[in-house]
């Protein structure tokens, strides 16, 4: 009774991403790939990112997927948005203020907002961005201690950045 009846809801909000990677850690990979919510089975092509990379971030509205920063193999800023509901290549959105990668995003309907994670090493930097403009990232603010590799969560109108790594240690 909790959980919404996803049969009803239409493919695009019923969708989850999943793009960047490395395999082995070395080669990192365009892909993006995606899963229709509603139902069980496997992972299906969506599409590339334009540039391949590992260690990204993202968010979404329920329209825009957005996936951010990343090690290609050295780190990047690059900001690349697909409309969720058909596939097809990523485009260009824009640039983070710094180049992250083992960052975290979350969002609601109209904003992104990043930690950035490492940038290039341990940051507290969060950035954010419109999901339905495209451009660069704007400084949002900072966390409260140094750290990448965090969880996040968001309603409508409060993102959480959780635990994460700082070295040595996790929080």
């Amino acid at each position: 009774e909790r959980f919404p009846d996803f049969g009803a809801v239409d493919a695009a909000s019923a969708r989850g991403l999943f793009g960047g990677g490395s395999q082995p850690f070395s080669t990192k990979l365009n892909l993006i790939e995606y899963i229709t919510i509603s139902t069980t089975g496997n992972a299906q092509d969506f599409g590339d990112l334009t540039v391949a990379r590992g260690a990204i971030f993202g968010c979404s509205s329920n329209v825009r997927g957005v996936f951010a920063g990343g090690a290609s193999p050295s780190n990047d800023n690059t900001i690349d948005y697909v409309t969720i509901s058909s596939t097809g290549d990523a485009k260009d959105f824009g640039d983070l203020t710094k180049v992250a990668f083992s960052g975290s995003g979350t969002s609601n309907s109209s904003r992104g907002i990043f930690a950035l994670g490492q940038a290039p090493s341990h940051s507290n930097i969060i950035d954010f961005i419109t999901i339905s403009t495209g451009g660069n990232s704007l400084k949002f603010g900072d966390l409260s201690q140094l750290r990448d590799q965090m969880g996040s969560c968001s309603s409508s109108t409060r993102g959480l950045f959780a635990g994460g790594l700082i070295t040595p240690s996790p929080v």
